[in-house]
Protein backbone atom coordinates (compact mmCIF):
# COMPACT_ATOMS: atom_id res chain seq x y z
CA UNK A 1 0.00 0.00 0.00
CA UNK A 2 1.16 3.51 -0.70
CA UNK A 3 -0.10 6.92 0.32
CA UNK A 4 -0.21 9.74 -2.18
CA UNK A 5 -1.87 13.10 -2.63
CA UNK A 6 -5.30 12.81 -4.22
CA UNK A 7 -5.79 13.93 -7.79
CA UNK A 8 -8.98 15.04 -9.52
CA UNK A 9 -9.10 11.64 -11.24
CA UNK A 10 -9.54 10.06 -7.76
CA UNK A 11 -12.80 11.91 -7.01
CA UNK A 12 -15.08 9.09 -8.16
CA UNK A 13 -13.15 6.46 -6.18
CA UNK A 14 -13.23 8.66 -3.06
CA UNK A 15 -16.97 9.23 -3.50
CA UNK A 16 -17.51 5.48 -3.87
CA UNK A 17 -15.66 4.80 -0.61
CA UNK A 18 -17.71 7.50 1.14
CA UNK A 19 -20.99 5.97 -0.06
CA UNK A 20 -20.05 2.36 0.77
CA UNK A 21 -18.70 3.31 4.19
CA UNK A 22 -21.80 5.27 5.15
CA UNK A 23 -24.07 2.40 4.12
CA UNK A 24 -21.82 -0.06 5.96
CA UNK A 25 -21.33 1.88 9.21
CA UNK A 26 -23.94 4.61 9.56
CA UNK A 27 -27.35 2.99 8.96
CA UNK A 28 -28.13 2.76 12.69
CA UNK A 29 -27.93 6.52 13.28
CA UNK A 30 -28.24 8.37 9.96
CA UNK A 31 -31.67 8.81 8.42
CA UNK A 32 -32.54 6.71 5.37
CA UNK A 33 -33.15 9.95 3.43
CA UNK A 34 -29.63 11.20 4.17
CA UNK A 35 -28.14 7.85 3.16
CA UNK A 36 -30.18 7.75 -0.06
CA UNK A 37 -28.88 11.20 -1.00
CA UNK A 38 -25.27 9.99 -0.80
CA UNK A 39 -24.54 8.66 -4.26
CA UNK A 40 -21.32 8.57 -6.23
CA UNK A 41 -22.98 10.82 -8.83
CA UNK A 42 -23.81 13.42 -6.16
CA UNK A 43 -20.53 13.24 -4.25
CA UNK A 44 -17.91 12.97 -7.01
CA UNK A 45 -18.26 16.61 -8.15
CA UNK A 46 -17.93 17.77 -4.53
CA UNK A 47 -14.73 15.76 -4.19
CA UNK A 48 -13.33 17.34 -7.35
CA UNK A 49 -13.84 20.73 -5.70
CA UNK A 50 -12.34 19.59 -2.40
CA UNK A 51 -9.28 18.13 -4.09
CA UNK A 52 -8.71 21.46 -5.85
CA UNK A 53 -9.08 23.59 -2.69
CA UNK A 54 -5.68 25.04 -1.80
CA UNK A 55 -6.43 25.05 1.95
CA UNK A 56 -7.23 21.33 2.05
CA UNK A 57 -5.04 18.26 1.60
CA UNK A 58 -6.55 14.94 0.64
CA UNK A 59 -4.43 11.81 0.76
CA UNK A 60 -5.41 8.43 -0.63
CA UNK A 61 -4.28 4.93 0.28
CA UNK A 62 -3.73 2.90 -2.84
CA UNK A 63 -3.37 -0.90 -2.93
CA UNK A 64 -2.81 -2.86 -6.12
CA UNK A 65 -3.54 0.27 -8.18
CA UNK A 66 -6.88 0.92 -6.49
CA UNK A 67 -7.86 3.65 -4.01
CA UNK A 68 -8.95 1.90 -0.80
CA UNK A 69 -9.08 4.79 1.68
CA UNK A 70 -8.59 8.51 2.14
CA UNK A 71 -7.97 11.23 4.69
CA UNK A 72 -8.70 14.94 4.34
CA UNK A 73 -7.15 17.70 6.45
CA UNK A 74 -7.38 21.48 6.61
CA UNK A 75 -7.27 24.29 9.10
CA UNK A 76 -10.15 24.08 11.53
CA UNK A 77 -13.29 26.07 10.81
CA UNK A 78 -14.80 25.41 14.25
CA UNK A 79 -16.18 28.60 15.77
CA UNK A 80 -13.70 28.44 18.65
CA UNK A 81 -10.62 27.43 16.62
CA UNK A 82 -7.35 29.32 16.76
CA UNK A 83 -5.02 29.70 13.75
CA UNK A 84 -2.92 26.86 15.22
CA UNK A 85 -5.81 24.36 15.15
CA UNK A 86 -5.92 21.87 12.31
CA UNK A 87 -8.80 19.64 11.34
CA UNK A 88 -9.13 16.03 10.31
CA UNK A 89 -12.08 16.53 8.00
CA UNK A 90 -12.53 12.93 6.90
CA UNK A 91 -10.96 9.50 7.27
CA UNK A 92 -12.54 6.54 5.53
CA UNK A 93 -11.39 3.07 4.52
CA UNK A 94 -13.41 1.00 2.04
CA UNK A 95 -15.30 -1.65 4.05
CA UNK A 96 -13.63 -4.65 2.34
CA UNK A 97 -10.20 -3.15 3.20
CA UNK A 98 -10.99 -2.38 6.86
CA UNK A 99 -9.10 -4.15 9.62
CA UNK A 100 -5.73 -4.23 7.84
CA UNK A 101 -4.24 -1.12 9.47
CA UNK A 102 -4.97 1.30 6.62
CA UNK A 103 -6.99 3.64 8.84
CA UNK A 104 -4.20 3.81 11.40
CA UNK A 105 -1.66 4.52 8.69
CA UNK A 106 -3.83 7.23 7.10
CA UNK A 107 -4.47 8.80 10.51
CA UNK A 108 -0.76 8.88 11.38
CA UNK A 109 0.03 10.47 8.03
CA UNK A 110 -2.74 13.07 8.46
CA UNK A 111 -1.48 13.96 11.94
CA UNK A 112 2.05 14.37 10.58
CA UNK A 113 0.86 16.61 7.76
CA UNK A 114 -1.08 18.77 10.23
CA UNK A 115 2.12 19.20 12.27
CA UNK A 116 4.05 20.04 9.10
CA UNK A 117 1.44 22.72 8.33
CA UNK A 118 2.06 24.36 11.71
CA UNK A 119 -0.86 23.02 13.73
CA UNK A 120 -0.23 22.41 17.41
CA UNK A 121 -3.60 20.74 17.98
CA UNK A 122 -6.22 19.10 15.80
CA UNK A 123 -9.92 18.43 16.07
CA UNK A 124 -12.30 16.08 14.33
CA UNK A 125 -16.03 15.48 14.44
CA UNK A 126 -17.83 12.14 14.51
CA UNK A 127 -21.45 11.19 14.87
CA UNK A 128 -22.12 10.89 18.59
CA UNK A 129 -23.62 7.43 18.05
CA UNK A 130 -20.68 6.13 15.99
CA UNK A 131 -19.09 3.97 18.64
CA UNK A 132 -16.77 2.26 16.18
CA UNK A 133 -15.19 5.52 15.00
CA UNK A 134 -15.07 6.94 18.51
CA UNK A 135 -13.25 3.87 19.76
CA UNK A 136 -10.82 4.01 16.83
CA UNK A 137 -9.82 7.60 17.62
CA UNK A 138 -9.73 7.09 21.39
CA UNK A 139 -7.44 4.07 20.96
CA UNK A 140 -5.05 6.32 19.02
CA UNK A 141 -4.83 9.10 21.60
CA UNK A 142 -7.66 11.43 20.57
CA UNK A 143 -9.64 12.80 23.53
CA UNK A 144 -13.31 13.71 23.70
CA UNK A 145 -13.45 17.52 23.78
CA UNK A 146 -16.00 18.85 26.26
CA UNK A 147 -15.78 22.27 24.56
CA UNK A 148 -17.13 20.83 21.30
CA UNK A 149 -20.91 21.17 21.78
CA UNK A 150 -22.12 24.38 20.17
CA UNK A 151 -19.15 24.60 17.82
CA UNK A 152 -20.29 21.99 15.29
CA UNK A 153 -19.84 22.76 11.61
CA UNK A 154 -23.07 23.75 9.84
CA UNK A 155 -23.11 20.49 7.84
CA UNK A 156 -23.90 18.29 10.85
CA UNK A 157 -27.49 17.05 10.85
CA UNK A 158 -27.11 14.45 13.62
CA UNK A 159 -25.69 14.79 17.16
CA UNK A 160 -21.91 15.02 16.95
CA UNK A 161 -18.91 14.64 19.25
CA UNK A 162 -15.66 16.54 18.86
CA UNK A 163 -12.30 14.98 19.56
CA UNK A 164 -8.97 16.74 19.90
CA UNK A 165 -5.32 15.81 19.81
CA UNK A 166 -2.34 17.86 20.92
CA UNK A 167 0.19 17.54 18.12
Amino acid sequence: MRLRRAQVADAEAIAGIAVRTWWHSHTAFVSPEALAGRTVENLAPRWVGRIQEPRREIWVAEAEGRVVGYAAISESTDRDATPLTGSLDALYVDPPAQGAGLGTRLLGHAEGRLRDRGSVRATLWVFAENGQARGFYEDRGWVLDAAGPGNEPQRWDEPAARYRLEL
